[in-house]
C-alpha cells in the first residue's frame, strides 16, 4: 500500500515538472515573437491639432506626447504644432490631422519615419 502511495506521488511529481517545463517552453516562445515582432515593425504616431475651446490658439496631443496636451498660439501656431510633431517623431511614420472648430478634418499630412526625406502626403 506504501509502495503504491509512493509511485503515485513519483508519478504526481514527474507530471508536475513535465507540465511546468511545458508551459515555461510555451511563455519563451511567446515573448520570444513578441520581441521579434516589437523589432521588426515601426509604430505610427498620431497627431491631432485642434483649436481650444477657449480660443487663445491650438492644442497639439498625442499618445506619443508625454506632456499632451501642447497649446500653440500666434498666427503661426498650426505650422510651429507641425514641425513639433514631426521632428519630435523623427524615426517613425508620422499622420497629423488638422481639425477645425467643428470637429470635422480639414487637412491631414503623413510623413515618413525618416525625417530627411522629404515624401509626404497631404489630403483635404
Amino acid at each position: 500500500m506504501k509502495k503504491l502511495r509512493r509511485q503515485n506521488v513519483v508519478d504526481l511529481k514527474k507530471q508536475a515538472q513535465r507540465v511546468l517545463k511545458a508551459s515555461i517552453n510555451l511563455v519563451q516562445q511567446r515573448w520570444g515573437k513578441l520581441e521579434r515582432r516589437k523589432d521588426s515593425t515601426r509604430s505610427i504616431h498620431i497627431y491631432e491639432i485642434r483649436p481650444r475651446a477657449d480660443e487663445h490658439g491650438f492644442d497639439l496631443s498625442s499618445d506619443a506626447l508625454r506632456y499632451s496636451p501642447l497649446w500653440y498660439r500666434g498666427s503661426n501656431a498650426i505650422v510651429d504644432a507641425v514641425a513639433y510633431a514631426r521632428s519630435y517623431s523623427r524615426r517613425h511614420p508620422v499622420v497629423i490631422r488638422i481639425y477645425d472648430g467643428t470637429g470635422n478634418v480639414i487637412e491631414t499630412l503623413e510623413y515618413r519615419g525618416d525625417f530627411n526625406s522629404q515624401a509626404q502626403t497631404r489630403h483635404r
